[in-house]
């Protein structure tokens, strides 16, 4: 399940949004969203030292950061900056809707590209598994995009950035320990029926 894969690929467009907060709160607004982006731009630079090349998502991820925060910074309002969180994870609802209808290419280019070396193939029971986690990631990301936007129009800046950050690492938290949970269940119900069987 790639659930690590997609908060992996989360955090480093999380971190300005927090860079953000903390330099608005010491040196206003404008100052903040400056040094969001710049920061951004830095991670951006890092990221492509230590990996010796460019990641695609973390690229999309930055110049939407560096857009928005253009645009706040013009109009002297950090409500577009706000919004930048919930526009990647749209971006990740439509993969993920692509990705259920045709979940065992999806399957295979996620352990060509993070489970080299391992020759995996999905059964059918696999499939169906991967197609229910692809509908139930679409649904967890287009809620929280979705509370995202409104938080960002309506609510206040430390709510935002509760719900924008730090919500988005407690419900995947949650997701995983629940799944955790199911299977653990499954497993010793499985042991228990085998046993029973002996």
């Amino acid at each position: 399940m790639p659930y690590t894969v997609l908060l992996k690929q989360m955090l480093p467009g999380l971190l300005p949004l927090f860079v953000f907060v903390i330099a608005d709160e010491i040196w206003g607004t404008e100052t903040g969203l400056y040094i969001a982006v710049g920061f951004g731009l830095t991670e951006l630079l890092i990221t492509r030292i230590k990996s010796a090349k460019w990641d695609r998502f973390i690229i999309i991820d930055t110049l939407f950061l560096v857009m928005l925060g253009a645009v706040s910074i013009i109009l002297d309002n950090a409500v577009f900056f706000k919004l930048k969180p919930a526009l990647p994870e749209l971006i990740i609802c439509l993969i993920l809707i692509a990705a259920a209808a045709h979940p065992e290419k999806f399957f295979m280019h996620i352990s060509a590209r993070h489970l080299k070396g391992l020759n995996i193939r999905l059964n059918d029971k696999g499939i169906v598994a991967m197609k229910r986690m692809m509908l139930i990631l679409t649904a967890v990301f287009a809620a929280h995009a979705a509370l995202t936007i409104y938080a960002a129009l309506r609510m206040s800046q430390e709510s935002w950035a509760f719900i924008s950050g730090g919500l988005f690492y407690i419900i995947f938290a949650v997701i995983m320990a629940g799944q955790s949970f199911v299977m653990f269940i499954r497993r010793t119900m499985a042991t228990s029926g085998q046993r029973n069987i002996s």
